[in-house]
C-alpha cells in the first residue's frame, strides 16, 4: 500500500508517475464533506492538472485525466484478452457471432451477385479472399487464410 505524504511537505519538483508537481496551487478539491489543498502538476504529456496529496501516489491516478482515460482503456483492452490490437479469443474461438446468417465464420453471401464472399479481419484491417460460387470453396479459402494469417501471429506470442 503507498505511503501517504503529509499535506505539509513540499512536494514541488518531485515526479509521481507521469505528474511533476509544480508548485501549490490555491485551488482545492472535495473529499466527503471536507476540502484538501491541490498541487499543480504537469503530466509527461504536456497537460497541467491538479491533484490532491493523496493522489499524487496512486499509480492509476498520477496523470492528467486524458492520459487517465488512455490508461484505462490500454488496461481494459489487455484485461479483455488483446494483443497488438487483435483479441486472441476471438481468434482462437470456433464460436459464431449472433449476426452471422451463412453458418461460418467470414463467409458471407453477396447478395446483389450471389456469390459467397471470404474475409477476416485481422489488427483492424479486412482481408478479402475473393467471391466463390460454391460456399464450401469460400469456407476452405477462409480457412487457408486464418492458418496463413493468424498461425503466425498466434506462433509470435506464444
Amino acid at each position: 500500500m503507498a505511503r501517504a505524504l503529509p499535506t505539509k511537505e513540499n512536494l514541488i519538483g518531485r515526479r509521481f508517475g507521469k505528474l511533476e508537481v509544480i508548485s501549490r496551487s490555491g485551488k482545492r478539491g472535495s473529499r466527503g464533506a471536507r476540502t484538501v489543498p491541490l498541487w499543480e502538476c504537469r503530466c509527461d504529456c504536456g497537460n497541467i492538472t491538479y491533484k490532491a496529496t493523496d493522489t499524487l501516489t496512486n499509480l492509476d491516478l498520477s496523470m492528467c485525466n486524458e492520459c487517465v482515460g488512455k490508461y484505462a482503456g490500454e488496461k481494459m483492452r489487455e484485461k479483455a484478452g488483446f494483443v497488438d490490437g487483435t483479441q486472441i479469443s476471438r481468434i482462437t474461438s470456433n464460436k459464431l457471432i449472433a449476426t452471422n446468417t451463412s453458418g461460418a465464420r467470414g463467409v458471407y453471401l453477396e447478395r446483389k451477385t450471389g456469390k459467397w464472399r471470404a474475409r477476416l479481419r485481422f489488427k483492424g484491417k479486412t482481408y478479402n479472399f475473393g467471391t466463390y460460387a460454391n460456399f464450401d470453396d469460400a469456407v476452405k479459402a477462409r480457412k487457408e487464410a486464418e492458418q496463413l494469417i493468424y498461425g503466425e501471429f498466434l506462433d509470435q506470442i506464444e
